[in-house]
Parts: C-alpha cells; structure tokens; sequence
C-alpha cells in the first residue's frame, strides 16, 4: 500500500543500516525535527550518520519491514545549532575533523564555525593544540567537500555512485564536471572500474548520438583495452566486428570506417593481409622485442668460449659451494657463460635458483656487472633470499615515475650491466618487457628464468612461451627434482599433474601432501577453517596469517574465496575495529590482497598485506606490506580486498609456507591442468587438497592451454 502524495522531510540521520557505494543503494534511520524516527530508503548520494537532510518521496507499508520513506531527492541542510554543527564536523564527514577536533572548533567560533570554514578557515590557528598540518587538510577537505558535493549530486542523474565521483575529483579537480560534458569517454582510461556503458550512458545524456564517430571510435578503443588485458596481443577482425557490434549496437559499416580512420591516425594497426587487429602500442611493443632479442643473440662480441680456464673456474666455484652437479646443471652453467640469450626453465624443485647462484658467483669473479629482477616484490624477495644477490622489481630496477608513467632507466639511459638475469618470465607482459628490452645494451647477456607449464602474465603477451617455441634461442630444461632430495610430494605430485598423471594421495603423517575427501560445501568450508585456526598451527607451528593461505580457482560460489574470505574473517579476526565498503568488511589486522598496479604506492596486483590502522579522522586505512607502510584513502578501498582465500591466478609468483586448495567438482569450468599445476607449486612446505578425487580427475585430464593471440613467436621467425 502506498501514500501517493509526495512529501519532504527535514531531519537528521541517526544511523546508516545499509549502504551500496557502487549504486548509490540506502537504507537508513532519519530523525525528524519533531523526533521521529522513521525509514528512509532508495538511491541517494553518500549520505553519512549526523548529516541534517531534506528528503524529498512518498511512504510505503513494506509487509515485512513496516512504514518507510522511498526516497526521490535528497538536500543537505547544514545545521543550525552548535550542538548540530559540532555533531556534523565530527560525524567523520571531512578529513582531518573527528569528535574531539569537532568540539574544540565549534567551542571556539560557536554558530559563525561554518562561515569561518568558508571565509576565514586561517581563524583555526587561533585554536590551541591544532596542528598546522591538520589545518592545512581541513582545510583543503572543506573545500573539497563543498565541491565534491555539486558533483555527486550532478553525477546522482547518470547513475555513478558516490565513490566513482570522488575518484573523479580526485583525477580531474575543478574540471571534472567539465570533462564529464565534453569527453566521458576519457573516465574509461583514467577511473578504475569505469566501463563503456557507464561512460556511454553520460555521454547519451548529453546527446551524443549513438553512430557517431567519436562514440564508435571510443568503443572500438575500450575493447581492443579490454582484449589486450585479457592477454591478447591482437585479435582476428571478423571476431573482433561481432563483439564490436554487439557492444554499439550500431552497423558493421560504420564500424568498418572507424577502424580505417583509427589506423590512418596511428591508434591502431590494421594488419590487411592477416585480418588482425592490434592496438597500434602493442603491435609495435612485440616489434621491438623481437628485434631486440633478435639483436642480442647475434653479437659475437660478447661471446665467451668455454676453455680449461673457464672450466676450472666452474670447478672451483662447485667446490666452494659443496656442490656436485648433473648434465642438465652444468649444461645451464656452460649455456649461461656461452648464450647472449638463455632461458632456464624448470618446476619447482629442480634447482634453478641453486644453478643462479653459481653463474652470479663465476660472473662476480670475473668483474662482471649482475642484475637480478623480477616482475613482482614478492618475486623479488624469494629471489634475493635464494641467491644472497640483491634483487629488484622491474619497474625498480628501470625506474619508474610514477607521475610521468615513463622509466628513467630507458632506450637513452641504459642499464649498466654485463648480465642481467630476469626471474618468474613467465609473468611478464609484453608492455614490461619491451621496457626492459629498451633498457639493456646490446653487449649485456640476458638469462631468462620461469616455468613455462604455469599460468601465462595477467598482461597481454606469452613472453616465456614464444621465446621458447620459437625454437631461436637456447633453452634448458631442468627435470630432476632436488628439493628435499627429491622427496617432497608437493614436487613429486606437481610433477605427476604437470604431465596429465593422477597425484598420490595416500596420507602419511611424515609427508607434506595431504588429500581430505569432503565433496559437501559446507563440510569442506568448516573443515578449512578448523585447519587454519587449529589444526595446522598446532602440529606445524603455523601462523595462520601469515603461513597459511586457501587458493580456490574462483571468486564465485559458495566455495569461492568470496564467501571463503567471509567466513574465515568471522573466525580468525575478532577485531571491532572496521570500515565497511559494500558488502565487504575491512577489519584491523585483515590480510588483504591488491587487486591492480599502483605505481604510485608501489604495491602490485597480487601483493598481500595487513591492515595495521584505521583512521576515521584522516579517513585512511595503513596496509603493511612486507616491510613498508602504505597509506589508503577510504575511496580508494576497490583496490584491495580480503586475501585469506585468493584464486589462483592471483597467487601467480608468490610461495607459502602452507597451501590449503578446495577442489570441488562445482568449479567444473575451471578445472584444468596448469590451474591446479600452479595452485599446488605455491606450497613451499605444505600442500592440501580438500576436496573431490572426481575434480581432481577432471584438472588432471583437461588439458588446456589457454590460446593467446601474440606475434612475438612468428616475428622472431621472420
């Protein structure tokens, strides 16, 4: 039953029951002027607790929840009174300003503290105890605050929700409105998490028509983005005109047109005689590889013969060290000292890292330059512990600028090395790696480290796997299993996966590969969290933050790490302390997961911290990762999610002490054999699979390489 009659109320928000920031959803107590309290629902702007409103709607009787206020509009009135005022400022609306700040401002200028913020927020210094530097983000977040909310309210109409609109701000400041009218397509490329249709329905509002050139050229840009993402490199025209079509919604033709248009204006490249379609970027990022590494190979000046000099080097480096060596290994050595180019591939186990360290020690003594990297911190590090040789990431070792988006180490200022040696290849995009091929002399060796068998880059490219297919380049294939002396059923099992071989699941307490055959859901969930909270750290000594980590080979479903990282949250972390975002809770000491490259922070997809801060003053949460500390703004929270269970792409180079891998055959479509490979290679001491022996089968049998469209393998042929 509904009052038809439209209605305004002005009262104050008491409390926050519900809130969406990605649609503007909002469920909420309003104390009224006269006292009430009553209902407030539907889509509004980022409202929050001790603002004072009018709220424009209609009342409904809901059968469940009673008599509530659908809401049409919303007005923020600022308040009246000191008491109001002092509650507002200190309700966590503008950073800087919490409840005890609040009281000492409004103590000081009574009712006239709003018209001071405005007219003379300089006043502040005449409060004792407030910080210059506090003053200056007061008054930079009053603002802010005014003007990001004339945006919010303007954006409320094109449907983007409040967090988007402060990450507008935050890139566009005083233009954002601007931009928004003349180009919102560009929201695409700057704004995380804007796509084509949010960018589309602005850009309609604003009657750009649907067959435009600007709209059809914008569309063809964001899905050759959006391929090129998925790991592609091109993609074929035919296919490409279907989903091109079926994005704008407009004729073949125009779309036809477009592409002509974008190729002549370079943003393109248009291969005719194959019928591909590259960003123009990218086609000649894997030019300029394969150039590159084509270069590298064919300078005679760097090549060093292997003479008795030479071998006794070796010898005596083996003898320092207390190692004895296999054909395979001391091919490796002998590759890594002839080859300009070399890649040394391997599993887990096979002594890859032990082979690294002998080439940097014979490179060492004879006065050459080493460089050690890899395309991850976390890579980074295991690398360094491995080699006792310092290691960087790549966009360290180049430089990276992060407001420049350009490498100070680049094609005019090269690396300065006689070897650089690059681990976890199988990880880096064709983007990264052409960077790193402009940033290496042609008289510099190259050694290429990775396991091809595992998942390709998140990036567009397969740089390990051309290489190596090529068939241009020397590769050596480790295959005996070293670790643990070649007992370790994590190595042994993987092995038997790797090639299309059922594990063996026969439990011995002494091992470090367990099997637990539990097919029901919930069964399975309680039992990994008996095992995280108890089990495991009682016999191993784990701890079960930082030892243990659940790998799943997707986010959704009942054992998706969505709902996994729920219900282990609710039994590992008691803490009180929390900021919400959506439906995800962010509690102090969560272990969290970063979901994208961020430059600027230095923190990368894939990295995994802890949450060691929440500031409801500053509105900033502290993440620590490794051995730094990196600051969060509350809208920038999209970045990261709850990391104690993760899938298995984004495990992707990094080790655990302890790995826990549900398996169900519900997860039927991403079953396959490199996914549980790789979700079994992350465990350095211990591998569980709780689960089905039917999934396990089925990951076992199918065998699927992902097929990626790249050049890079032809291009080194030609």
């Amino acid at each position: 039953m509904f009052d038809l009659e439209t209605i305004s109320i002005t009262g104050v928000i008491k409390k926050i029951i519900y809130k969406n920031p990605e649609n503007n959803f909002l469920i909420a107590k309003l104390q009224t002027d006269d006292s009430q309290i009553i209902t407030v629902i539907g889509n509004s702007f980022d409202l929050q607790q001790g603002e004072r409103v009018i709220i424009t709607g209609k009342f409904k009787e809901d059968l469940k929840y009673g008599r509530q206020l659908e809401i049409e509009s919303t007005e923020i009135v600022l308040p009246t009174t000191k008491l109001g005022i002092e509650k507002f400022l200190g309700s966590g609306l503008i950073k800087g300003i919490g409840p005890i700040t609040a009281k000492k401002i409004t103590e000081k200028f009574g009712l006239k503290t709003l018209e001071i913020l405005d007219k003379e927020p300089e006043k502040l210094f005449e409060i004792e105890g407030l910080a210059q530097k506090k003053i200056e983000t007061i008054k930079n977040e009053w603002v802010n605050h005014k003007f990001i909310r004339e945006i919010i309210i303007f954006m409320q109409s094109f449907g983007i929700s409040s967090t988007f609109a402060l990450k507008i701000y935050n890139k566009y400041q005083k233009e954002s409105i601007n931009i928004l009218k003349s180009n919102p397509y560009k929201l695409i490329d700057d704004i995380y998490g804007i796509g084509f249709k949010t960018a589309d329905l602005i850009a309609d509002k604003f009657g750009i028509e649907k067959e435009s050139k600007f709209r059809i050229k914008a569309g063809i840009l964001y899905l050759l983005n959006e391929i090129t993402e998925s790991g592609h490199c091109f993609y074929p025209k035919d296919e490409f005109l279907k989903l091109a079509v079926n994005l704008l919604d407009v004729k073949e033709n125009l779309i036809e047109e477009c592409l002509k248009e974008l190729n002549f204006s370079k943003k393109i490249f248009l291969d005719i005689q194959e019928e591909r379609i590259y960003l123009n970027y990218i086609y000649n990022n894997e030019k300029a590889v394969a150039h590159k590494l084509l270069k590298l190979k064919k300078n005679n000046n760097i090549y060093i013969k292997i003479d008795k000099t030479v071998l006794k080097k070796i010898d005596f480096i083996l003898k320092n060290n207390n190692i004895v060596f296999d054909e395979d290994q001391l091919e490796a050595i002998n590759s890594a000292i002839t080859e300009n180019v070399l890649i040394l591939t391997g599993s887990p186990g096979t002594g890859k890292s032990t082979i690294l360290k002998i080439i940097i020690d014979f490179y060492n003594i004879n006065s050459k330059k080493v460089l050690l990297a890899a395309p991850t911190g976390r890579a980074a590090k295991r690398l360094s512990q491995a080699t006792n040789f310092e290691a960087k990431t790549i966009h360290r070792l180049l430089k990276y600028q992060p407001k420049t988006n350009m490498f100070l180490i680049n094609e005019n200022n090269k690396l300065d090395a006689d070897v650089i040696i690059i681990d976890e290849a199988s990880m880096i995009d064709i983007k990264l790696f052409k960077s790193l091929m402009d940033a290496i002399k042609v008289d510099t060796k190259i050694i290429l480290v990775g396991d091809s068998d595992q998942l390709p880059a998140v990036g567009p490219g397969n740089i390990l796997s051309d290489i190596i297919n090529s068939n241009i380049f020397k590769v050596v294939r480790l295959k005996k299993i070293y670790r643990q002396e070649g007992q370790s059923k994590i190595i042994y099992n993987s092995h038997r996966i790797r090639d299309g071989l059922f594990p063996v699941i026969k439990n011995s307490e002494f091992e470090d590969f367990y099997f637990i055959d539990e097919t029901n859901s919930d069964n399975l969930i309680n039992t990994i969290i008996e095992m995280i909270t108890e089990r495991i750290p009682s016999k191993f000594d784990y701890d079960p933050l930082k030892d243990i980590q659940v790998i799943v080979p997707t986010n959704k479903g009942t054992v998706g790490s969505n709902n996994l990282n729920k219900k282990i949250q609710e039994n590992l972390n008691k803490s009180e302390i929390f900021v919400k975002r959506g439906d995800t809770i962010f509690k102090f000491n969560d272990k969290i997961i970063q979901l994208k490259n961020n430059y600027e922070k230095e923190v990368f997809n894939g990295d995994i911290g802890f949450i060691r801060d929440i500031d409801f003053e500053m509105k900033e949460i502290k993440i620590e990762f490794d051995d730094k500390i990196i600051n969060y703004d509350f809208f920038d929270l999209d970045q990261i999610n709850l990391s104690y269970a993760i899938t298995i792409h984004k495990s992707q180079g990094s080790e655990f002490k302890c790995v826990i891998i549900p398996i169900l055959t519900s997860h039927y479509m991403l079953l396959q054999r490199n996914l549980l490979y790789t979700a079994i290679t992350r465990a350095k001491e211990l591998a569980i699979l709780i689960g089905s022996k039917k999934a396990i089968g089925i990951a076992v049998n199918k065998n699927i390489v992902e097929n990626r469209f790249t050049t890079l393998k032809e291009l080194l042929r030609t």
